[in-house]
């Protein structure tokens, strides 16, 4: 069992030698530099150094004249391993620093064996003194040489690599150009179908109306219809959702903004919404101060934050709950808050309850049922506005959404 160091920077040729002449019993010892090989070769004395050639720092050659330099270590034997240096001239080198055996990249492994067996064997190579100046003349026409050979890989290398880069950017160009086409199949696509749903859509609401508000409709028919109401105005307010989200996602929203008095706008969300919150007993309120609060904002854009935002309130409060929004200013800002004591929110879900389709329940607490687009547009839409919107949730306590907008100087 002999003492072997493995010299290589890169960690997997150093790995496969390890591996490899394991199964011999021998034992391995490794470095990734030159430099540190030479401290473990006079602190450890190996038999036999297997050393790259191309090394970062010092390459195989100069590490070998250090070796031979140093009277203590100067007879170690070295091979080398390496894909590059194996002409004649290499060879040449090799042999005057005093290294029999170079075996070049990549090998049988019972070449490997073979080789490092037979160096085991042989004499330990005399001690060798500074190379002379025809040997460092040599040495530098080899470095020189190798080095013309790497920029020419190198160029090569790039030339592929510009070819390539080309071709891909030919490839995303042709994608990006197709990636506008779909998107404008698919709004034309949603605003045909928006338009083709919302013709029937209103029909079936007008005829179901025309039903209820007949007297003599019977009470069997009057709640099947009423069914028909409600499920045709929860498809046209998913339409509408639908159509708002793909607007804003393709930056086709333009705001009309005007000075708005806060405060206003929301009474009257508060006012439209006030039936669905008395139909559950919900005590909702509002507070103004002061009540002069205005804002630079698109009014029917505005109206449909709150109306989301409070809508949402009621949906997943409990009969008998309090909604309470309050609108006060906060810095350069005018904070509107939507707080409730209703089902709260999943911590978990909070990072995520502005995207799509998302919901933290999946009906509210009376089976009411919502798109999962209203938050997602609710947020684009303060966004907007130059405005950013926050929540603070507890499960079985409630929420609180509060959106900044900015204040008019």
């Amino acid at each position: 069992m002999a003492k072997i160091l493995i010299v290589d920077d890169r960690q997997v040729n150093r790995e496969f030698l390890m591996t490899l002449l394991s199964y011999q019993n021998h034992h391995l010892l490794e470095a990734g530099l030159a430099t540190e090989a030479l401290a473990i070769i006079y602190a450890e004395r190996p038999d036999l150094v297997i050393t790259d050639i191309l090394m970062p720092e010092i390459d195989g050659f100069e590490f070998v004249r250090r070796i031979r330099a140093i009277p203590a270590i100067a007879a170690t034997r070295v091979i080398f391993y390496s894909a590059n240096y194996v002409e004649s001239e290499a060879r040449m080198l090799a042999a005057a620093c005093g290294v029999e055996y170079v075996i070049a990249k990549p090998a049988e492994p019972e070449q490997i064996l073979s080789v490092v067996q037979s160096a085991l064997g042989i004499e330990a190579p005399p001690a060798h003194t500074m190379p002379s100046a025809e040997f460092d003349r040599a040495h530098q026409r080899l470095l020189i040489d190798k080095l013309a050979e790497k920029v020419n890989e190198l160029e090569t290398l790039n030339a592929s690599l510009e070819q390539r880069v080309q071709e891909r950017t030919t490839e995303l160009a042709a994608a990006n150009e197709r990636l506008r086409e779909l998107n404008a199949f698919k709004d034309n696509l949603l605003m045909i179908a928006s338009h083709d749903l919302r013709s029937p859509l209103g029909i079936i609401q007008n005829i179901a109306g025309l039903i209820l508000d007949n007297p003599a409709t019977p009470e069997t028919t009057r709640r099947a219809v009423q069914t028909i109401m409600s499920s045709a105005e929860q498809l046209n307010s998913l339409v509408a959702d639908i159509l708002d989200i793909s607007s804003l996602e393709a930056g086709k929203v333009v705001l009309e903004p005007i000075i708005i008095q806060v405060g206003f706008i929301v009474e009257q969300v508060i006012e439209n919404l006030r039936y669905s919150a008395e139909a559950k007993q919900i005590h909702l309120s509002l507070e103004v101060s002061p009540t002069n609060l205005v804002v630079l904002a698109d009014w029917h854009k505005l109206s449909q934050v709150f109306s989301n935002l409070i809508g949402n309130a009621i949906k997943f409060t409990p009969p008998g709950g309090w909604i309470a929004v309050t609108i006060k200013p906060e810095g350069e800002h005018i904070c509107c808050e939507v707080a409730d004591n209703g089902l709260g929110i999943p911590g978990e879900a909070i990072p995520h309850i502005f995207e799509k389709f998302q919901r933290a329940h999946p009906t509210g607490t009376n089976n009411e049922r919502g798109s999962g687009l209203g938050l997602a547009i609710v947020q684009q839409l303060v966004e907007l506005h130059g405005g950013k919107i926050e929540v603070h949730s507890q499960v079985g306590q409630g929420s609180r959404f509060r959106v900044y907008l900015p204040a008019i100087q």
